[in-house]
């Protein structure tokens, strides 16, 4: 008896989250027979099981909500607020029906009756009776005969406990150590039995692993089923009018990392609607839509599940943040001073921060946050924000499919072994600047790969662990090895990861790490190899974010392929476009990084433009501006989705250059110059066939920093056909 009731426990604790659901939807389409039918047949199942129970409470509860669904079933009432507020109501006295029934065995004094007279009151209101249309009861009574005669998804299928499924994925995560050992062990034998058998484990352990995880992996639309609910009650508590949009629902994760969102995404909507979304009244003040609009996304993105919570609404403001971190000590001026704007929104996590000024029953002890970085970073994800002021801000919580057992490339670095997802190799290379797959050039000091017509940016994996690099900087190289190239993704970005040797792809078991190697920035977790070493699972986009600023650029480049030439060679240059088909050549000599920016990052100091890069404000050059380019009929420069900029620095100087796009590095013969020349270029080549204009350089960044080459005269690039005279500022910039 004890197995039926704890059955009918579990069956019901999942019709109510799914009743939750379709009680809210309801309200939205008060006509759909489909959600009626489904939460007329879940009330009615809960009865007819509760009264063989013997759980009378629980069965007369039920019967009163029952007759009201059957009158809404059947046309003769309709669905209204009043309506809905009962039946959640009753929906929630179910439910602590059914906790006392899981934690005493019995039902015990919880009241019911009021809930039975309101459900019967708003029964038998007239002013709710209506009509209905013959044919419409006639249809009814026929989309509830057959689905009270097709076969349900419990006849299909069985109940198996959660402890009996870890207990499987632990010892499929020995079986496939034991496989990873074993196949070490026949690779280096000639018996063709033992291979054979090796061969065969190998199979059966994949087909297992394989079939334990589909048996763990769970549609995020469980974890959602109540958010719809919780959207409603908070929303009428906060007094806010919001729209819940939910994509993706069908999206599978681990079912231990869906426990491990639930927590985070309980806060991140709680104060989505409790701080994010504004009052009716403020939001029609803004010109905002009076309902705001709150949206759950979830999707596979490089071997990740990424779950988004974006509202938009009143946004978060950077000052502010940093107002409030100085005012409680967290940080002081100077510290706040050297951060970038993303810095000062991390500090939203730190343990006891808060924005809000009142402490309410929805937030503000200062605790939400921080359990959900804590929580997130503990199953080896990250979270991130962004956020506009005046436009909403957007929460992405990345955790990893599973926790078990995943596919991964060892690498080796400086003698120690490494493994990488799999899920983020995309591809090997091994340059050597001649008839190989690509080749490794420099723009400044920074390295880069040319690859099939793409430029990517390179991190070597020894610089990572604090050891010296093979490579050095563009006048340091040093060739006595050849490296290997890992072509990684993370996130929506490419980039190359410099290793000393590849050894093979296979199949690891994840082992958490502690939390002081996870917060190196390099680690998310270790595992142990056939041959008995302990290998560090490299954290992907962590490596990104740090080494690369999180913002180096991936350009792609023109039909011109030059060969890969040591910086200082005369003549090399970077070719740009800045629109309307014009391409401009700057020397090499003068670009020190490359970088793709949101534009929301261009601020104003006084007229100019400024953007904060690596703790220093940066005055922004537009080439196409200072070079009469595209403005639209306002005299406006035209807006794009991102903004790629040259960075060129001497000393303490800094200088960016927005352009439109970035070609190519190449060769500029002399032999092709022409002295046709216009407003801030020196003249004219051939590149790869097509005309491009050369750039006066030295006046492009004089016109951002006049000072610029105070520290170093001996630098500049064409200065003998100009004269240093400030170019005419921009409109944006004068």
């Amino acid at each position: 008896m004890d197995e039926i009731v704890r059955e009918f426990l579990v069956e019901s604790y999942e019709n109510l989250d799914q009743l939750d659901q379709d009680l809210v939807a309801l309200e939205v389409t008060p006509g759909s027979r489909e959600l009626l039918g489904r939460v007329f047949r879940t009330i009615h199942t809960i009865k007819g099981t509760c009264g063989f129970l013997a759980f009378g409470r629980l069965e007369r509860l039920s019967h009163a909500g029952e007759s009201l669904l059957s009158e809404l079933r059947d046309g003769r009432l309709s669905m209204d607020q009043p309506m809905t507020d009962v039946l959640l109501r009753m929906v929630d006295t179910v439910r602590e029906i059914l906790a006392s029934i899981e934690a005493s065995g019995a039902e015990g004094d919880i009241e019911v009756d009021g809930v039975i007279q309101q459900l019967c009151q708003v029964l038998d209101t007239p002013a709710q009776w209506t009509a209905p249309e013959a044919d419409v009861l006639a249809d009814n009574t026929e989309l509830f005969a057959e689905d009270a005669g097709s076969p349900t998804a419990s006849d299909s299928s069985i109940r198996v406990g959660v402890d009996v499924l870890d207990a499987l994925m632990r010892q499929v995560g020995e079986l496939v150590l034991a496989r990873n050992q074993i196949t070490r062990l026949a690779a280096g034998q000639l018996d063709a039995d033992l291979a054979r058998s090796s061969q065969r484990l190998s199979s059966v352990a994949s087909e297992l692993h394989e079939g334990v995880m589909k048996a763990r992996m769970q549609p995020i639309d469980q974890l959602w089923a109540k958010m719809p609910r919780m959207v409603r009650d908070l929303a009428a508590t906060c007094g806010r009018q919001v729209r819940l949009e939910m994509v993706g629902g069908d999206t599978a994760l681990d079912r231990a990392l869906l426990e491990a969102v639930k927590d985070p995404l309980t806060h991140l909507v709680r104060n989505a609607v409790d701080h994010g979304i504004e009052a009716v009244e403020t939001r029609l003040a803004a010109g905002k839509p009076e309902v705001g609009v709150l949206n759950l996304r979830a999707y596979h993105a490089g071997g990740q599940v990424v779950v988004e919570v974006a509202d938009d609404g009143r946004g978060i403001d950077a000052g502010r943040v940093a107002a409030k971190a100085v005012e409680r000590g967290l940080r002081t001026p100077s510290q706040i001073a050297a951060m970038s704007v993303s810095d000062v929104l991390r500090l939203l996590f730190l343990p006891g921060f808060s924005m809000a000024e009142t402490v309410t029953n929805v937030s503000g002890r200062g605790v939400g946050m921080d359990i959900v970085n804590t929580k997130i970073g503990a199953v080896g994800g990250t979270v991130e924000v962004e956020s506009a002021v005046g436009r909403g801000t957007t929460w992405r919580l990345r955790v990893p499919l599973t926790l078990a057992i995943i596919s991964a490339l060892v690498v080796e670095a400086a003698g120690e072994l490494y493994s990488i997802p799999s899920a983020n190799v995309l591809e090997l290379a091994a340059p050597d600047g001649g008839n190989s797959t690509g080749a490794i050039e420099y723009v400044g000091v920074a390295a880069v790969l040319r690859l099939r017509g793409t430029l990517l940016p390179l991190v070597e994996l020894r610089n990572v662990l604090g050891m010296p690099g093979v490579l050095g900087s563009g006048s340091e190289r040093k060739p006595a090895l050849r490296p290997v190239i890992a072509v990684l993704q993370a996130d929506t970005r490419r980039f190359g990861l410099i290793v000393d040797r590849v050894l093979n792809i296979q199949e690891i078991v994840v082992k958490p790490i502690t939390a002081r190697l996870r917060g190196l920035g390099a680690y998310g977790a270790a595992t142990l190899l056939g041959d008995g070493r302990v290998s560090l699972i490299l954290d992907v986009p962590a490596i990104r974010g740090r080494w690369l600023n999180g913002q180096s650029v991936e350009a792609e480049l023109g039909p011109v392929a030059a060969q890969s030439v040591p910086l200082g060679v005369a003549g090399q240059v970077l070719v740009v476009g800045i629109g309307g088909g014009r391409r401009v050549s700057i020397p090499l000599e003068l670009v020190t990084r490359l970088e793709r920016l949101s534009p929301d990052v261009v601020e104003h100091v006084g007229g100019r433009e400024v953007i904060q890069y690596r703790r220093d404000i940066v005055p922004l050059v537009r080439l196409d501006l200072l070079l009469g380019g595209r403005v639209d009929s306002a005299g406006e420069h035209l807006e794009r989705s991102e903004l790629f900029v040259v960075i060129s620095a001497r000393g303490t100087r800094t200088v960016a250059i927005a352009v439109e796009e970035i070609f190519d590095i190449v060769e500029d013969d002399v032999a092709r110059h022409s002295q046709i020349d216009d407003c801030g270029v020196v003249g004219s080549t051939v590149l790869g066939d097509r005309v491009t204009e050369r750039l006066d350089a030295r006046q492009a960044v004089l016109t951002g920093d006049p000072s610029f080459f105070d520290e170093d005269e001996g630098v500049a690039a064409d200065s003998s056909e100009s004269e240093v005279v400030p170019f005419a500022l921009s409109p944006l910039v004068a």
